[in-house]
């Protein structure tokens, strides 16, 4: 008697869509889940509503003064109106965030945890306060930078040390150029360039991107009132930033 041929071929049908099924590209399995939109946008309108939202403000100038980052109100002087929302609803530091003559002034403005990703981007507006001096307005020198803290410390380290906040992804006036209003209308002046190149005196939008990450990680971003030789005797007048947007990239 012969044997029947269809149990066998049903065997060897079934082992080989098992086979077909594990060559399957599961690699996906093996992907990280994408990271949650971490777009958001600071106003601060209050500093106290900012720090409610995870906003954290930390002098850590040589000799810290009376001054850290806060809205300017009728004890300090609003010297100008904000970029957007109400009068004093920006960030505002000045040169008195030292009670020195002339050290180095570094104060902090520390974003909330975030998840960041190459290619996110950071905008705010920013502009400094001309003083009148010497029958002329200036800025007396100021300089910002966004810096990035790949871990979730509040580590700012002090004086010129940047603490965890390694990658500094935004420089602002570095090499120091004051803006004298009678350079900045003369062309003629041959400190023109300089003052053109100066820290800003009207509210202007400045954009930082995140570099340097192997993958998403979640850490912090800060604004860092950078200004060495500064205070009652140096440099520095005042600085404010506004609309501050972080951007992620998808």
């Amino acid at each position: 008697m012969k044997k029947s041929t269809i149990p066998g071929f049903l065997l060897a049908s079934i082992c080989i869509l098992t086979l077909l099924q594990s060559c399957k590209d599961d690699r996906y399995l093996l992907e990280p889940p994408p990271v949650p939109d971490q777009s958001f946008v600071e106003e601060f309108d209050t500093a106290k509503n900012a720090y409610d939202r995870g906003w954290r403000f930390i002098n850590r100038s040589e000799f810290i003064g009376r001054t850290g980052w806060q809205n300017p109100d009728a004890l300090t002087g609003i010297p100008f109106h904000s970029w957007s929302g109400t009068g004093n609803g920006y960030l505002w530091s000045d040169y008195q965030a030292t009670s020195a003559a002339a050290v180095t002034i570094s104060n902090w403005a520390v974003s909330p945890e975030i998840i960041m990703q190459n290619g996110d981007q950071i905008t705010f507006y920013t502009r400094a306060q001309l003083l009148f001096f010497n029958n002329d307005s200036t800025d007396f020198v100021n300089r910002l930078q966004v810096r990035m803290n790949k871990t979730t410390s509040l580590n700012v380290g002090d004086g010129n040390d940047p603490g965890d906040f390694t990658v500094a992804l935004l420089d602002i006036n570095p090499f120091y150029y004051e803006f004298l209003k009678s350079a900045f209308i003369n062309p003629a002046n041959p400190l023109h360039q300089q003052a053109r190149q100066a820290y800003p005196h009207v509210w202007t939008k400045f954009t930082a991107t995140v570099v340097g990450l192997s993958e998403p990680t979640k850490g912090r971003f800060a604004f860092r009132y950078y200004t060495e030789g500064a205070g009652n005797n140096g440099r520095g007048s005042a600085i404010g930033v506004d609309s501050v947007a972080y951007i992620s990239k998808h």
